[in-house]
């Protein structure tokens, strides 16, 4: 057998080591709660028979988002992760398997269209109503502390799945963009080309034999296809969008495809110019185009209106003011279909993004109808 030499350790050992030294490492999340597991502890276990009263008392400070409103479905989600739920977590010392379900929880909300500000904002008065409750039973401040500490990274698991969940749903929305642009490349312009192609070798034949009328019949039909390539190919350029703002403008680029979306589906789409427009930083302009489309699009495909109103002002020369709409059927905003809540949340996504933002109102009832408010800050996030 061969002998190691003094200076050369076991390696199967020493992998091992190192194995066993990885997983005895605390995550970064073990490591946020080490300092704080044994009052969080206590906190959870002084709150958790009080679970049901810090639900009313949260439910009540809930409505100071929306006044008047008394049920809240989405953010309800939230409830389930009360206090008993936090303890069994605790316990068990197992604050990663918690953490992950407010992720996951926070890119479900993206998907049901729940503003991000919302969603903090309840999570700071779930904070509130409990702390009331503890402070009623013990003033010891490490508890409260160790609560605020539970909170703090609750709320940043919650960004993060709001993170993700926004950068997933900007990417599914990329994709369908793209495989929409290759079927209409292929349905309209390639197949116009194929048939041009047909015309002008049957016009080359024509001419051989010396038959000009013939040929020039052909001609005539082989101009329309090329009219109508040329026609297809601007739809597409204005349908990508931001080509065509870099060229004309935000203001003079929506009205071209406004006009040009009501040319093609029969719906009456008015744009008002509140102030005029000047040129918008590029982001600006590329977020409120793609919300444009994606309002228009939701009314064709949901909203059975006759007409959209589209009106935008700039206020003061620092936020600029966008209203899309439309006197069709309505829905419950809080309880709106995927396909649509998924659409809306993109919207809500792109203005949110550059530090705007994005009401909807809808009435199934008369006055009916659906009502989109943007306001963006024009002044881009970072710029000095």
């Amino acid at each position: 057998m061969r002998e190691r030499g003094p200076g050369r350790p076991d390696g199967g050992r020493e992998r091992r080591r190192s194995r066993a030294q990885r997983v005895a490492r605390p995550t970064s999340v073990a490591r946020v709660f080490a300092g704080v597991h044994r009052p969080l502890l206590r906190a959870l276990e002084l709150l958790a028979p009080d679970s049901r009263s810090i639900q009313t008392g949260w439910r009540r400070l809930l409505r100071r988002l929306e006044p008047g409103r008394e049920d809240f479905p989405a953010l309800e989600e939230l409830a389930k992760l009360d206090y008993r739920t936090y303890l069994r977590h605790a316990r068990a010392s197992d604050y990663d398997t918690y953490l992950e379900a407010v992720r996951r929880q926070g890119q479900a909300f993206v998907r049901q269209g729940v503003p991000e500000d919302q969603a903090i904002a309840a999570l700071a008065f779930y904070l509130e109503s409990s702390l009331s409750h503890l402070l009623r039973r013990t003033t010891e401040s490490d508890l409260a502390l160790s609560l605020v500490r539970l909170a703090a990274a609750t709320q940043r698991f919650l960004i993060a799945g709001y993170t993700e969940g926004r950068a997933a749903g900007w990417q599914r929305t990329d994709e369908r963009e793209r495989l929409k642009l290759s079927r209409d490349l292929h349905d309209e312009i390639g197949a116009d080309l194929v048939v041009l192609k047909l015309y002008i070798e049957m016009i080359a034949t024509e001419l051989r034999r010396g038959k000009v009328e013939g040929a020039r019949s052909k001609l005539e039909e082989a101009l329309a296809l090329v009219a109508h390539a040329v026609d297809s190919v601007r739809r597409l350029i204005l349908d990508l969008g931001p080509a065509i703002l870099e060229q004309i403008g935000f203001g003079p680029a929506l009205r071209l495809y406004c006009r040009q979306f009501a040319a093609r589906t029969g719906l009456v789409v008015k744009v008002e110019e509140a102030s005029p427009l000047t040129r918008l930083p590029p982001g600006h302009e590329t977020a409120l185009y793609r919300v444009v489309q994606g309002a228009l699009a939701n009314v064709v495909k949901h909203a059975r209106a006759r007409e959209v109103k589209v009106t935008v002002g700039i206020i003061r020369g620092a936020v600029l003011v966008m209203v899309i709409e439309d006197d069709g059927v309505g829905f419950d905003a809080t309880r709106h279909p995927p396909a649509e809540a998924f659409g809306l949340a993109a919207m809500r996504g792109r203005i949110e993004g550059l530090g705007g933002r994005l009401h909807v109102g809808s009435k199934p009832a008369r006055p009916r109808g659906t009502r989109i408010e943007i306001d963006l800050p024009l002044r881009e996030r970072g710029a000095p």
